[in-house]
């Protein structure tokens, strides 16, 4: 690539900032071009790239001079004699651009947080604006102006000049403001996006349409490469005939009636009925199959005094991981849902994650945040062995009626977790001392329990993060507990219908949790 580039190193660790704590202010890339334009373009990379281009003349090393420092990357545009040379960027999310042309124009893509400066250069924004704010205010009309169809700006003029701006609800969770100050600009262009798959930040309200797309019939989401693997390993030599028969997969937890988990059982150890009729059991694997387990961090204000603490038990958790296994962080930050590390078998990266964790705080949709965590990626992994943890107080705003309510309800949530394909594990942490506790604490642990049950999980209990040494040995007899087991429907009409499960092992003295059923999805 042509041009100053930053050093990726830099990047990398004012990005990782700007990831982990939401609510801070936003590492800097300051931009000045003086003769040309500016492009800038959001992407899943650690590295900011910069590129120039000049349709007059070949570009030269002293057109553009890129420093830095401290929170700051300062990108300067000023050729010696004067030609238009205009620079491309691409920004790693978690970045906050400022950006100022004379004549030339500005282009921005993403969802990113941006305050631009112009004379006379045009304005091309193309963002969610579901998600964005935005103030704009030009001492003259642009000469020409083209917005969004189905999206509502609020456009007046006054002293100041010519202004508008964003009519989301004033409680309305954003990712960020674009603000842009011009002088007499020759265009403004803004375009309506979708939040990107790749966004590191999703708002907590995506969460009831994705929601409503769990329990639709319709097919769910292709699973990936690794869902394959897994199946062909524990089928072995089973022939598969994918295009005429449906495989159903469940996670089974097998106990003892100590509590012990039962490692030693086979295929014909387990008895399947589905809608009351006996069905002929495929396989049955446990400890060689990997985990794909994902957890999810409670980092709203109700869980602030114990941030450090919280750190230390998720790095305990993560310890639990086997080689083999794929782990991810998440954490409802700032009342969005946020991306630490996704899905890896790099524990490293996932430590590393969890070191940079900040103050974060803000509401507790807590509801909404565990439909976005098994959306993100676990939805897309039906049949492996998927485990959410969740490390939180259980309480949503919902309960309280306080700020940022989860918008997804409980009893739907409910049915969800029923058909998630993942084994909810809540860690409650429960620092109420009245004896008994208050109503709304006893509902929020109440609910809590329920999702976990319905998905085939259970609920681990301390009095705060402090207090968890216990959980930690529990919890990883309770992975080891685990099997896959699968089975061909009798039935292979599949029509979206509803069909209940029972699961039992031909052994005494043994006791089995799993979902109740699934929702038989039509391809």
């Amino acid at each position: 690539m042509i041009g100053g580039e930053v050093p990726p190193w830099v990047v990398s660790a004012l990005l990782l900032a700007g990831i982990t704590a939401p609510g801070a202010a936003a590492p800097l890339v300051r931009v000045v071009n003086a003769t040309g334009s500016i492009r800038a373009r959001v992407v899943a990379s650690p590295d900011l790239r910069v590129s120039r281009s000049s349709p007059e003349r070949d570009t030269r090393a002293s057109d553009v001079t890129v420093t830095r420092d401290a929170g700051t990357v300062v990108v300067a545009c000023r050729p010696e004699d004067g030609a238009r040379v205009d620079l491309a960027l691409e920004l790693p999310y978690g970045l906050a651009l400022e950006a100022r042309t004379g004549a030339g124009d500005i282009i921005l893509s993403g969802m990113l947080r941006a305050e631009l400066h112009t004379d006379q250069g045009g304005i091309e924004i193309s963002a969610p604006w579901a998600a964005t704010r935005l103030d704009l205010v030009s001492s003259q009309e642009p000469g020409m102006v083209r917005l969004p169809t189905g999206v509502k700006f609020l456009l007046k003029s006054s002293k100041e000049g010519w202004i508008l701006q964003d009519r989301l609800p004033k409680r309305r969770v954003a990712f960020g403001r674009i603000t842009v100050q011009a002088a007499a600009p020759r265009k403004l262009d803004l375009i309506d996006s979708a939040i990107p798959e790749d966004s590191p930040v999703k708002m907590h309200w995506q969460a009831p349409a994705l929601l409503d797309a769990m329990l639709s019939p319709g097919p769910p989401p292709a699973a990936g490469p690794a869902a394959q693997e897994t199946a062909d390993a524990v089928l072995g030599e089973i022939p598969l005939f994918r295009s005429d028969v449906r495989l159903v997969n469940l996670a089974v937890a097998v106990f003892d009636d100590q509590g012990r988990p039962v490692t030693d059982l086979r295929a014909e150890d387990f008895e399947i009925r589905e809608n009351r009729v006996l069905q002929q059991v495929t396989f049955a694997s446990a400890e060689e199959t990997p985990f794909n387990l994902a957890l999810l961090l409670d980092l709203s204000g109700s869980t602030r005094r114990d941030r450090d603490a919280m750190r230390t038990a998720a790095e305990r958790l993560l310890a639990l991981a086997r080689p083999q296994d794929r782990v991810a962080a998440y954490a409802l930050a700032e009342d969005r849902f946020v991306i630490l590390q996704r899905l890896t078998s790099d524990q490293q990266k996932v430590r590393a994650a969890l070191a940079r964790l900040a103050g974060a705080s803000g509401g507790s949709p807590v509801y909404d945040t565990i439909v976005l965590a098994y959306a993100e990626e676990l939805r897309k992994r039906a049949g492996e062995r998927n485990a959410l943890v969740v490390l939180t107080d259980g309480v949503d705003n919902q309960i309280q009626g306080e700020a940022t309510p989860s918008e997804v309800s409980y009893r739907k949530l409910l049915r969800g977790a029923a058909m998630m394909e993942t084994l909810i594990y809540p860690i409650l942490l429960d620092p109420f001392t009245r004896v008994p506790p208050p109503a709304w604490a006893r509902l929020a642990h109440q609910r809590m329990a329920e999702l976990a049950a319905a998905s085939g999980g259970r609920v681990f209990r301390a009095q705060s993060v402090q207090d968890l040494d216990p959980v930690y040995p529990q919890l990883a007899e309770e992975l080891r507990s685990v099997y896959m087991v699968g089975y061909y429907p009798q039935d292979q009409q599949f029509d979206g219908r509803w069909r209940a499960v029972e699961v039992r092992v031909k052994r005494p003295g043994v006791r089995v949790r799993t979902r109740a059923g699934y929702l038989a999805r039509p391809y």
